[in-house]
């Protein structure tokens, strides 16, 4: 049984059910490729299946055709029997949720996707999301954005193309990437120091440090937050002295576990780190966004497994009095530490997946000036922003997916900790 093949396979067929997707895309000579890539899941006409209330993100075939093939995205393009990847490739461009053009704002909304941990085969880590990995989508202008893993942006060039009752799709100019694992954006320049510490720590669980084919992919769905190499810099020689037992602890209160907060839903409350002492968030008139005396200085990155957010101090275990935050002082007199110094090098050594080159363009524009949180939205409300037109219900049939009580609790315990 290949689970993912079944679950794209009912998803796309629920579409024909309510108005003829084939139908649709063979009207449509920009989608070809799209098409094309549907018809090659095993059983796709055969599962005809009624869905609820989803948007579809269709590719053109320019969008197709510019993705680099070494990337897992043209991996799965290129590969054409490769049809678990192209089943996920398919499965992250469709969204819960109906979301037309005129509901998407500046302030971003994440939205989950169907592309939810069944996909993680022995050699790709397309999501260890459980109940379905997240896109955003932001007003950008004039335009729709999608935004997505590896910092990806999309932009809808036709929206709104209604299919049955519930079928809402937009076409998009770029194909939408998978999140990458945490080992991979860590490595690039600027959080290598969060990369080594994390590999030195040893913290009994893998968080997506050891490759692909790891066997321990036994966290997920959790948020982190991940000091510059510039704050773990500034803090040197507390972690020249600091025993494994003490890391552990610093990098524990980094992660928040069972929920995946993206930043619009932040506001001025306490959540339970992984430590087990509380983190406290603040957000300003100004649209800043804080966790204890740290800034976020650049959220809601996608991971394959979790949401990261880039803060500029490391945090230091331990309650934090928000009356105590100060704003308008550089990182430097904001340490967690204050008696820490820097040091010439630190005592840790940055890992990698083996034979990969880690380059990495700069950061899109819209990524350093999007807004990273409403102002007058008063608190956290778990994990998403603006809620779609028509919510998700699921489809009309069973589906042959794994629903073990291990990943049923998984949800429930990530529903119970919703920040509310």
């Amino acid at each position: 049984m290949r689970p993912s093949i079944w679950f794209l396979a009912s998803m796309a067929g629920s579409c024909l059910a309510q108005g003829d997707l084939v139908g649709l895309l063979s009207s449509q000579t920009d989608l070809s490729t799209l098409l094309e890539l549907v018809g090659l899941v095993d059983g796709l006409a055969e599962t005809l299946s009624a869905a609820s209330n989803i948007t579809i993100f269709a590719p053109t075939n320019e969008a197709f055709a510019k993705v680099p093939r070494d990337e897992p995205e043209g991996a799965a393009i290129e590969n054409r029997n490769e049809t678990i990847a192209i089943a996920a490739l398919l499965a992250n461009h469709v969204f819960k949720g109906v979301y037309p053009s005129d509901v998407i704002t500046n302030v971003p909304t994440f939205a989950q996707t169907l592309l939810n941990s069944s996909y993680v085969t022995a050699t790709q880590p397309f999501s260890n999301i459980t109940s379905g990995a997240y896109n955003g989508l932001v007003k950008n202008g004039d335009d729709v954005c999608v935004l997505s893993g590896e910092e990806t942006i999309s932009t809808v060039t036709q929206a709104d193309i209604k299919l049955g009752e519930g079928i809402t799709i937009h076409k998009i100019d770029t194909v939408l990437s998978f999140g990458p694992p945490l080992q991979l954006f860590t490595y690039r320049a600027g959080y290598r120091a969060m990369n080594a510490a994390l590999e030195a720590a040893d913290l009994g669980f893998d968080v997506g440090l050891s490759g692909p084919d790891q066997k321990g992919l036994n966290i997920s769905d959790f948020t982190i937050f991940i000091p510059t190499d510039a704050a773990f810099d500034s803090i040197g020689s507390v972690l020249e002295s600091a025993n494994l037992e003490t890391l552990q602890e610093v990098l524990k209160f980094h992660i928040i576990p069972n929920n995946v907060i993206f930043s619009p839903s932040l506001g001025n409350v306490t959540v339970p780190s992984l430590q087990g002492d509380n983190l406290t968030f603040t957000v300003l008139p100004d649209g800043s966004a804080w966790v204890n005396n740290a800034k976020i200085t650049f959220p809601n990155s996608i991971l394959f497994n979790c949401v990261a957010h880039v803060i500029d101090t490391v945090l230091a275990p331990g309650e934090f009095d928000r009356s105590s935050l100060k704003p308008s002082a550089s990182a430097a007199e904001r340490l967690s530490f204050p008696s820490a110094s820097s040091v010439a090098v630190l005592p840790f050594t940055s890992v990698a997946f083996e034979g990969d080159t880690m380059t990495y363009t700069s950061t899109p524009h819209l990524l350093q000036t999007i807004a990273a949180v409403a102002t007058s939205r008063p608190k956290v409300n778990g994990t998403s922003s603006t809620p779609p037109l028509a919510t998700y219900t699921g489809f009309a049939v069973s589906l042959s997916l794994d629903t073990s009580a291990t990943m049923v609790m998984a949800v429930a315990i990530g529903v119970a900790a919703l920040l509310v």
